[in-house]
């Protein structure tokens, strides 16, 4: 069977889709996966086992260069035919993306879409519920696509997602001590996901090794004023490649509801994730992936991007329960 997947972004919308690709090859192990994304988001996708071919493409840069929207068809439709053609994003340029391709199309009704024009364009339409677990959503959609059943527990127990090339990750083990190695997420692509600078460093004080990542010029500004209150390192810009390994190495991952506090679930790796206007149904909670939410309700299908609650979240509230999880950890290793 060969199989397209359409997501093209954003980071931690990415990482939470992948989970449906080990459970298409458990059910069809011969099967061909094409994953269809944003270029820039292709090194995140690599080494996974369950990725037969990756594909990249920039839609944003059409509107500068119209005439790359006909290369681009032309690179889509060479990949020949598909049995099966996923979009796992709801919106109409992914849509258009699998109209383009060839085979039958699966994508959400209506009612389920984010932009429902996209509905238009699917051949067979899937109902998921808003409300769930964003896991779930992804799995429930892909399951009835491919008339599959899945558990908690399979969730719970399943393989990491993401995958590194131990190739140009050598200087960065020197930043890893033997103990509390915690890596500090400072932004996300909404400002009222972020914790206040001041709070994450009394956050970062009370751990041995705190580290600290960014993703942009704005990030690094953070960062820096974070380290300064505190005596985290401010880690040099990591490629996805890297950033994966990093994650490998950490022992807790800790940030707001953004991509890389997502991938350390995706990796099997402990995280506390902190929500201010956003539902905790965007992760997918274990025992050492937990999230602490703000006070103030989230929408569960609609956010209020105004509300900044998150900086109401108490330092003391996010170190006690990293602490409790590493602790956690320690003692299931002793034992």
């Amino acid at each position: 069977m060969k199989i397209a997947i359409v997501r093209l972004s954003a980071l931690g919308d990415i990482v939470h889709s992948m989970i449906v690709l080990q459970f298409i090859k458990r059910e069809f192990p011969q099967s061909r996966i094409t994953w269809i994304t944003q270029s820039g988001f292709t090194e995140l996708l690599e080494k996974n086992p369950h990725i037969d071919e990756i594909v990249g493409i920039d839609p944003k840069k059409i509107k500068k260069r119209p005439l790359l929207a006909v290369e681009y068809a032309k690179k889509l439709r060479n990949l020949g035919e598909f049995d099966k053609i996923v979009d796992l994003q709801g919106l109409l340029k992914s849509a258009l993306i699998c109209r383009i391709l060839k085979g039958k199309r699966y994508g959400l009704e209506f009612g389920s879409a984010r932009e429902w024009e996209a509905a238009l364009l699917y051949e067979e339409r899937i109902t998921v519920f808003c409300e769930k677990n964003v896991i779930y959503r992804n799995l429930d959609m892909v399951s009835k696509v491919f008339g599959f059943e899945y558990t908690k527990s399979e969730v719970l127990n399943k393989k990491p997602l993401l995958y590194f090339n131990i190739e140009g990750t050598e200087h960065l083990k020197t930043y890893f001590k033997e103990r509390e190695n915690v890596l500090i997420v400072p932004g996300s692509s909404q400002k009222n996901k972020n914790y206040p600078p001041q709070k994450m460093a009394e956050v970062a004080k009370a751990f041995k090794n705190p580290l600290i990542i960014w993703g942009n010029e704005s990030e690094k500004k953070i960062a820096k004023q974070i380290a300064s209150a505190s005596r985290a390192t401010v880690l040099p810009k990591l490629s996805f490649n890297q950033l994966k390994y990093v994650i490998s190495r950490s022992d807790m991952v800790i940030g707001g509801d953004t991509g890389p506090t997502h991938m350390a679930w995706a990796m099997n790796r402990p995280s506390v994730v902190l929500f201010g206007y956003t539902p905790t149904s965007l992760m997918f909670q274990t025992e050492i992936n937990a999230a602490v939410k703000s006070p103030s309700p989230a929408g569960k299908c609609r956010f209020d991007k105004n509300d900044d609650s998150i900086k109401l979240i108490k330092p003391e509230t996010v170190i006690e329960k990293a602490k409790e999880i590493l602790e956690r950890q320690t003692l299931s290793m002793a034992l």
